[in-house]
């Protein structure tokens, strides 16, 4: 009897580790992108590109505190009309965002103090989310590390009100081996069983800034050596635990980052921060190659965003006489062959606003 029920016992614990095993070999596959299927059935893009001759303050100053705060705003808000096709602000942010009770995360790239997302540009999203009836308890900008905040403009907040902060400070990342995005974005595996057996383990694992709805907010930046730019695809490097286990496999790793439900899925918005950009890479402090565009890029094709992006990008190298980035961005061709957008400029329907 006693030999029986240990059989059992080992049969049961062995099914266990079946579907466990089974549940992670499926959390491994890339999930399948939203635009997939029929090449022919592929959605045409909207970009709108917002121009303000005024959009900073004409010094050589290259901060934040060297934008023009109410042209900034300006750009944002007829960026945000002009992409709904909405003539009030209200019902454009109701447009792009659907629920204003659910927790709203705001990607930032401040990891460089040289060139990165500026607070005046934000100001306008959070303001504008407010405007659409959004808890501003349930704003939460984040990246990787706060490196440039302080230049950027911003000022960490955990307490009550719009959150600023680093991912560890919403919670952390998964430690997992197929999913090692930030808490505050996941909340939690996307497969019950598995956030069951994941809850039991580690009881801390459901975030409690859970966020259903996600901002893209990054600078336009080169990035020579490495993945050629880094705009919006590229900015999600901040939104993992692992980002140094992929600086060899840019290609594919950037279009399956942003492939993840959690980021896909959740994406309403993409405002390129273009008024200062980066055209050779220099990591640190030294502005020597930013220079102004004077820009803003808003689109929810990320593919299309970063194609736009790196094309500024090569304009302005061309006319400093640099040649083009090197290596060549080719993860924006991969990630509009996987159909996670178009990089195609026939595919994409630009709108130009000028201010």
């Amino acid at each position: 009897m006693l030999s029986f029920l240990k059989i059992k016992r080992r049969e049961f614990f062995s099914t266990i580790l079946t579907w466990i095993g089974a549940i992670f070999v499926l959390a491994a596959i890339p999930p399948r992108s939203a635009n997939g299927g029929d090449k022919g059935n592929k959605k045409r893009s909207r970009v709108v590109i917002v121009s303000h001759p005024q959009a900073t303050d004409g010094t050589s100053g290259r901060d934040n505190v060297n934008l023009n705060d109410y042209a900034v705003k300006q750009m944002v808000d007829e960026g945000v009309k002009s992409f709904t096709g909405k003539k009030d602000l209200k019902e454009a942010w109701a447009e792009i965002i659907p629920d204003p009770n659910k927790k709203i995360a705001i990607k930032v790239n401040c990891q460089i103090q040289g060139i990165y997302t500026k607070a005046k540009v934000v100001k306008p999203i959070t303001d504008g989310l407010i405007l659409r009836g959004v808890n501003p308890d349930n704003i939460i900008i984040y990246d990787k590390r706060d490196k440039a905040f302080s230049l950027a403009g911003f000022t960490k907040n955990l307490g009550e009100g719009i959150k600023v902060g680093t991912v560890d400070d919403f919670g952390g990342y998964h430690r997992f081996l197929f999913n090692r995005l930030a808490k505050l974005l996941s909340g939690g595996f996307s497969s019950p069983s598995l956030e069951y057996i994941a809850s039991q383990i580690t009881p801390s694992f459901k975030s409690k800034f859970n966020c259903e709805y996600l901002i893209n907010v990054p600078v336009l930046k080169a990035l020579d050596g490495y993945a050629g730019v880094s705009l919006s695809m590229k900015n999600h490097y901040g939104s993992i635990g692992n980002p140094e286990d992929h600086h060899k496999d840019f290609t594919a790793f950037i279009p399956y980052l942003n492939d993840l439900p959690d980021i896909r899925n959740k994406t309403r918005l993409i405002v390129l921060d273009a008024i200062f950009g980066e055209y050779k890479w220099q990591n640190g402090r030294s502005q020597d190659y930013v220079d102004v565009f004077n820009k803003i890029v808003l689109s929810d094709d990320t593919v299309a965003v970063d194609y736009t992006g790196w094309q500024y990008i090569e304009r302005k190298r061309k006319e400093k006489h640099l040649p083009p980035v090197s290596p060549q961005p080719a993860y924006i061709q991969q990630a509009n062959d996987q159909y996670l957008g178009n990089s195609n400029p026939e595919q994409i329907d630009y709108v130009y606003v000028n201010i």
